[in-house]
């Protein structure tokens, strides 16, 4: 699993938020130095762990590989770089750090079930230097954790798969029985070992570094493509120690698992917004759409919220364009931080947002309102120090009211109007039913 960074982690020095002060350090080492020490000390503590296990352990898995343990150590380097290539290929030679992994495990997995134990820290060093070369823009600090974090998930997966097929060299002999057991097993102990040190630093970092690791972690179809890969891996040693030329035909699976792999990284960025992170306008209305007709279905109530930054062009023509960016990806952490996973929230455009709350009545969806404008009023614009307000528009429905989502958000719009023409920085409250039919949607320009 490679360890991303966060959407906001330019690899450059910055001001350390501790300190204040501009330390003059080298681009790999600056963010390391800005996380909290509680994240240094756990991601040091496990690359040094990462770097003595496998040698205090290597009695625990010998292992006399068929071919030869050069020869295997050679292939499965081999075979690695193949798969960076494979995936380099997929990708159409984008370079992009959010993504879970290119299928780096695999070969960490293969060398535990094939190879003596201090080989995994030539097989996962020489890979992901060569994924990092290829492509991977990832602090280095966080590729050298995810590398330590993977040979910590090896070491005591193949231990299980030793034990387990009672150190045979070949996983497939006889019925290969015994090898299946051995490399499913030692697969869940990866797994869970791998979930629970990546949890572990992405809860201890700070939340804005480790949006997209917490996000990843929180997805079950993650789980579905890293069990995939390393049973493909397993798939790859057992073929290894029984028809090592067969390793041939496998080469098309990989280049599957790296599309595999993408899918959900590329499709997460057609849905997102690049400045802000949130929802595009067309994934959340359709995503919205679905929610509203489940709550109808449900008889449950749902709630639209519509909201502008106030006097926005006007900062942007006093402090540019990219102080502009920076005060709306400010807002959208705020706005992010008041509501729950399940609530959905995008930007309409330029900067205004949208938020969608389901299963949630009137009551509930006012003070919701009322918390975000108060949190984006707790908002220090980055270029202008002062705080930044907001104009919200709210419309609620109850449940199995038969209602669209855009009459639902055009009324949400007017009553945004209605705020804006009432002073700005407050939360104005509008009936569905006071908008049936095609009404024109109105917009206050600042």
């Amino acid at each position: 699993m490679a360890r991303p960074p966060g959407r906001n982690s330019p690899d450059r020095a910055t001001t350390p938020r501790r300190t204040g002060k501009v330390v003059p350090v080298s681009r790999s080492t600056s963010r390391y130095r800005q996380a909290p020490l509680a994240v240094q000390a756990y991601v040091g503590a496990a690359v040094a762990l990462a770097l003595l296990l496998p040698l205090w352990l290597r009695a625990e898995a010998l292992t006399r590989p068929q071919h030869g343990v050069l020869a295997t150590l050679v292939s499965l380097l081999v075979v690695s770089a193949v798969n960076v290539e494979l995936g380099r290929l997929v990708e159409g030679g984008m370079s992009l750090a959010q993504r879970p992994h290119k299928a780096l495990s695999a070969w960490a997995f293969c060398s535990a079930l094939l190879l003596p134990l201090p080989c995994l820290l030539g097989v996962v060093a020489f890979s992901y230097a060569h994924a990092r070369w290829r492509g991977m823009r990832v602090p280095l600090w966080k590729w050298v954790g995810s590398a330590g974090f993977v040979v910590l998930a090896a070491v005591p997966a193949g231990v299980v798969a030793h034990r387990v097929n009672h150190g045979d060299p070949n996983l497939m002999d006889a019925n290969g029985g015994w090898g299946l057991l051995g490399a499913v097993l030692a697969a869940v102990t990866f797994l869970a070992v791998e979930t629970a040190l990546f949890h572990g630093s992405a809860y201890l970092n700070v939340p804005e570094d480790e949006r997209w690791l917490r996000r990843t972690l929180a997805d079950r179809s993650f789980y579905l493509t890293e069990a995939a890969v390393l049973l493909m891996g397993a798939l790859s040693a057992a073929i290894w120690t029984s028809g090592a030329w067969f390793l041939l035909l496998l080469l098309p699976v990989y280049g599957l698992a790296q599309r595999a792999v993408m899918t959900a990284p590329l499709r997460e960025r057609a849905e997102t917004d690049d400045k802000t992170g949130l929802l595009r306008f067309e994934s959340w209305r359709e995503l919205s759409v679905a929610e509203q007709r489940r709550c109808r279905d449900r008889g449950r109530a749902w709630s639209v919220v519509f909201a502008d930054l106030d006097h926005f062009k006007a900062y942007n023509d006093t402090y540019g364009h990219l102080a502009g960016d920076a005060a709306l990806v400010a807002v959208a952490e705020a706005l992010r931080g008041e509501l729950r996973s399940q609530d959905l929230v995008g930007r309409f455009g330029g900067e205004e947002f949208c938020v969608f709350l389901p299963d949630t009545p009137p009551q509930v969806a006012g003070a919701v309102a009322e918390r975000l404008r108060r949190a984006v009023a707790g908002c220090v614009l980055p270029a202008a120090g002062s705080h930044a307000t907001i104009s919200v528009g709210l419309v609620s429905c109850a449940g199995g009211d038969d209602v669209e989502l855009v009459e639902a958000l055009t009324a949400a719009d007017r009553a945004l109007f209605t705020a804006k023409l009432g002073g700005r920085d407050r939360v104005a409250v509008r009936d569905v039913a006071d908008v049936a039919g095609p009404l024109p949607v109105v917009h206050l320009a600042d």
